[in-house]
């Protein structure tokens, strides 16, 4: 009813005051009433407090609660709309900018406040990291708007699919998380992986193109004894990093010896940072012979890392390390300028062979290191073979292409190692610039045993000449293999049954003795 005559609240606030005010002349009436009786109320003598109070009162009331209802009313307005700004600015940290969902600040508030319920509820909370394959590939070739549209598109893929399931996150780059709460159980853990996967069966529409994608999965579980979110996802990432092992899209749980061997190749690269400095690595030297003469053609020069600890190295051990720290660029130079030093020490024209990683091209300087490192030797460009393989060539093609052309250019042979076992072998000696191949060793281990392998054996040696380069078999080690691929047709043979791997100086006195017998036998 008094809204009606008095809308506002600062209005109703100085009606209270005013009748606040008129309690005060009622009190000063009764007092006056009490103390002097000669002045009546509105009498003839002078004004009492009560006829005072009675006129200022009221006003004075009324206009002092209508101030302060405006006051107040002003101060509610403020705090609504600074309670308003805060929700605001809450959802704008906690909410990832590009696709919308939930990012890295509000999994740390969300883990947060899960660690401290967890404990009470007997809660065991599964976080799946995601990792999209492929997505520096479309940055680098689409362009990076079109990656943006490939996250905003997982996206909604993961929120449709996951909302009654689990809660999603974006990490950050293309990286996602997942939070399965409710004491998932392992199997519930691969069905829900599963799920994820099967989002990439279909193709992704990137501006009016269709693009197929993968992810893999690391995940973890939030244990009692994890205080922040960091260790839970430290454990997921490792799981990741084994699930990126695997072909396709994959997906691994984590297990307590997946952080003995993340420490382990921790280890590991932290001793490579300061090997080459410390002179722990050195060369050995295995010899390349034609088939038909038994003659020593070259030397594939083979790393080795002879480690103050833990004894001697095997480069099978540690490349990959030295590929993920980068290390292999500087590694990779000493290599082919020590071989370069060592070799020049052999009677011409005996050559040696370097095999070279697909990070190395990334370097712009790689070309003009190998003709510097030939220079400095004063070893002849066509002594010096660069042996690259297959994986290479997924790295980029049009940079390797250029970086090859230029080395047998200069002279430098160019050597496929491993053939046989990689993708597109044949396209590969098409496009680039070739002067042997290598067949992998594990044919040569089956191929007596096995026709298949026998055959593929021999149209690899096919291809050779087909396309005017020769073939080396690697991995011999009897006389029956020798035989065998000799009567194929194949032009060099390495393994065991020639020699194990030699010191620079053992070569040097390998290629002396030799070059002893055919002066002996020229004589004779």
């Amino acid at each position: 009813m008094l809204k009606s005559f008095l809308p506002k609240s600062e209005q109703r606030y100085a009606a209270m005051g005013a009748a606040i005010g008129a309690l005060f002349p009622a009190i000063c009436v009764f007092y006056d009433s009490l103390t002097d009786s000669s002045y009546g109320f509105w009498g003839n003598g002078a004004p009492t407090s009560a006829s005072i109070a009675v006129t200022l009162m009221p006003v004075v009331c009324g206009i002092l609660f209508h101030q302060w209802g405006r006051l107040r009313n002003r101060l509610i307005a403020e705090l609504q709309q600074r309670r308003i700004t805060e929700e605001d600015l809450q959802r704008v940290v906690h909410t990832d900018q590009l696709t919308g969902i939930a990012n890295r600040f509000a999994l740390e508030r969300d883990i947060r406040e899960r660690l401290s319920a967890q404990a009470k509820a007997h809660d065991r909370i599964a976080l799946l990291l995601l990792d999209l394959d492929r997505f520096k590939f479309v940055n680098d070739s689409m362009g990076h708007d079109v990656g943006d549209e490939l996250l905003v598109a997982l996206s909604k893929r993961l929120i449709r699919a996951l909302s009654d399931t689990a809660k999603v996150y974006r990490l950050g780059g293309d990286e996602f998380v997942i939070v399965v709460a409710g004491a998932p159980s392992d199997g519930k853990i691969n069905d829900i992986c599963a799920m994820i996967k099967s989002l990439f069966i279909e193709p992704f529409d990137l501006s009016g193109a269709q693009f197929w994608t993968g992810g893999s999965i690391g995940v973890a579980y939030v244990e009692t004894g994890d205080e922040t979110m960091s260790a839970v996802l430290k454990r997921a990432d490792l799981a990741l990093y084994k699930a990126k092992e695997i072909a396709g899209n994959s997906h691994m749980l984590y297990e307590p010896d997946m952080a003995a061997e993340a420490f382990r190749k921790g280890e590991m690269e932290y001793d490579l940072s300061r090997a080459l400095a410390a002179g722990e690595f050195f060369l050995e030297y295995q010899p390349i012979v034609g088939i038909e003469s038994r003659a020593i053609r070259s030397f594939e020069a083979l790393i080795r890392w002879r480690h103050p600890e833990k004894g001697i190295i095997p480069p099978d051990q540690f490349i990959a390390s030295a590929e993920k720290t980068g290390l292999i660029l500087p590694i990779g130079n000493w290599v082919i300028r020590t071989a370069c030093l060592e070799a020049i020490r052999w009677p011409a024209p005996t050559g040696v062979a370097v095999n070279v990683a697909g990070d190395q091209f990334k370097d712009r300087a790689f070309v003009s290191h190998v003709k510097a490192c030939l220079a400095e030797a004063g070893l002849a460009p066509g002594r010096l073979t660069i042996e690259v393989t297959e994986s290479i060539f997924h790295v980029d093609a049009e940079v390797i292409s250029k970086s090859l052309e230029e080395l047998r250019a200069h002279g430098v042979r160019i050597a496929l190692d491993d053939f046989g076992i990689g993708f597109s072998s044949i396209n590969n000696l098409r496009r680039f610039p070739l002067d042997q191949l290598k067949v992998d060793r594990s044919f040569t281990r089956s191929m007596l045993g096995n026709q298949r392998d026998a055959e593929l054996v021999d149209i690899i040696l096919q291809l050779g000449n087909t396309f005017q380069v020769s073939t080396t078999i690697e991995g011999i080690e009897t006389e029956g293999q020798m035989e065998f691929v000799r009567a194929l047709g194949a032009s060099e043979a390495q393994g065991f049954l020639i020699s194990r791997p030699v010191s620079a100086n053992d070569a040097l006195t390998i290629l002396q003795r030799e070059s002893t017998k055919q002066a002996a036998r020229s004589t004779g």
